[in-house]
């Protein structure tokens, strides 16, 4: 059946979601920065303009920042998650299918029933609530394929006002012929470099090449590319599926030597990690806990440790993969040395309700499950960690640098605001 496609994407995601909690940085250059404030992750239009690029360390542009007086942030995941869920579950309700492919994109789905010029509108409605529901600028691209979609968004993002741009209204041939080879989905600099030496640099002479040869020299994905540039579709959408395993770790933000503190963080992560777990209806039957110890300062040079234990009986239990978890630490620990990371991966993941009983074990303890699920939901409801395990500690001292964090959290009731009448 022919469709459309739409392509949502937030505009500079993390940026928007603390300007909508701080209106007084609207117009400033803002950037936010990754785990232990290492690079950049977010720029506003300011500061592209300025000319931070994406992904570049922090130290080395420190003094740029002061001198230019942009707006720094540390990365605040839990604020942005939350807003995530916000949009795609506005997005969901707005669209015959949807996709959600990253944090802060979705692609959308409309049958052909639908006009180009009512997709249009529709558009601009869902850019209308999203902004008033939630307070995040949207851009939204119009096509026939997934890939000429990213590529509608992207000049939406650059080139439209309004926000929404409508490949089918447009000169495909004069889009395509100024569009960067380099920029289109699924191209990356390595492939870039391989099509300049065919001569190739516009997504219109990438269109106009033949499919087989391209076939022959570059792959099955690279015609699969070309099939999409002339809008014949060959990338439908994809079903959410389970994860197969699911991992937690981070880097401290300083060394860490005490084998307690390094148990907290470990616990910490498989609580995330079993959140997840729950949530997609799983049960794991193994974990892998790993740990990374600082072998040379001079060179930077890490040691990496990891030990796999399974379970009898595949369970999500919390405070016994916890327990499991810590018996792995207790190998792996080593007195003096130097950890900068550790982090846990569960492993080989089956439904809950696959879960086979063991003979002399039992199998899954249902008051136990009933429990988990509490504890999940109020937490859900009342905040992160609002309840949580004494194994996790309370100080968190093996977290990471984040200086400058901003302090909004939408899922916790003491970060709202009261409004008082007089």
């Amino acid at each position: 059946m022919a469709h459309h496609f739409v392509l949502a994407d937030c505009n500079n995601f993390y940026v928007s979601c603390e300007r909508l909690f701080n209106p007084k940085i609207e117009k400033c250059p803002v950037i936010v920065l990754s785990n232990n404030d290492g690079c950049v992750v977010s720029r506003s239009q300011e500061a592209k303009r300025l000319g931070i690029k994406m992904g570049e360390p922090y130290f080395k542009i420190k003094d740029f920042c002061k001198v230019h007086k942009v707006v720094v942030h540390s990365s605040n995941y839990e604020l942005y998650g939350d807003l995530s869920k916000r949009v795609m579950s506005i997005l969901s309700e707005m669209a015959d299918r949807i996709e959600l492919y990253s944090i802060d994109e979705a692609f959308l789905r409309y049958s052909d029933h639908i006009s180009p010029q009512d997709l249009y509108a529709k558009c601009l409605e869902i850019r209308r609530i999203i902004k008033k529901w939630v307070g995040i600028p949207l851009s939204l691209g119009i096509a026939p394929t997934k890939t000429l979609a990213k590529i509608a968004t992207d000049l939406a993002k650059k080139t439209c006002d309004a926000g929404v741009f409508d490949l089918y209204a447009a000169d495909i041939k004069k889009v395509l012929e100024t569009y960067p080879v380099g920029d289109i989905w699924g191209i990356g600099h390595r492939l870039s470099e391989s099509l300049y030496r065919l001569d190739i640099r516009t997504a219109w002479e990438l269109r106009e090449m033949d499919p087989n040869m391209i076939r022959r020299k570059m792959g099955v994905n690279m015609e699969r590319i070309i099939w999409e540039l002339r809008g014949v579709r060959c990338l439908e959408l994809e079903a959410v599926l389970p994860r197969k395993n699911i991992t937690c770790s981070r880097s401290f933000g300083e060394i860490i030597k005490e084998e307690e503190v390094l148990a907290e963080a470990l616990s910490s992560f498989v609580n995330s990690a079993c959140i997840r777990l729950r949530e997609q209806g799983s049960c794991t039957q193994a974990i892998c806990v790993f740990t990374e110890s600082v072998f040379d300062r001079l060179t930077g040079t890490r040691r990496h440790n990891s030990t796999v234990s399974r379970f009898a009986v595949a369970t999500n239990d919390t405070p016994k993969i916890i327990s499991e978890a810590k018996k792995c630490l207790k190998q792996l620990y080593k007195e003096g040395e130097e950890y900068k990371k550790c982090g846990v991966v569960l492993l080989d993941l089956i439904p809950e309700a696959s879960v086979v009983p063991d003979l002399f074990l039992g199998g899954i303890d249902r008051e136990r499950s009933r429990l988990m699920h509490l504890v999940d939901g109020i937490n859900a409801h009342f905040g992160k960690n609002t309840l949580f395990y004494g194994a996790m500690g309370v100080d968190g001292a093996w977290r990471g640098a984040s200086d400058k964090r901003s302090s909004y959290n939408t899922t916790s009731w003491k970060h709202l605001p009261v409004a008082r009448a007089v």
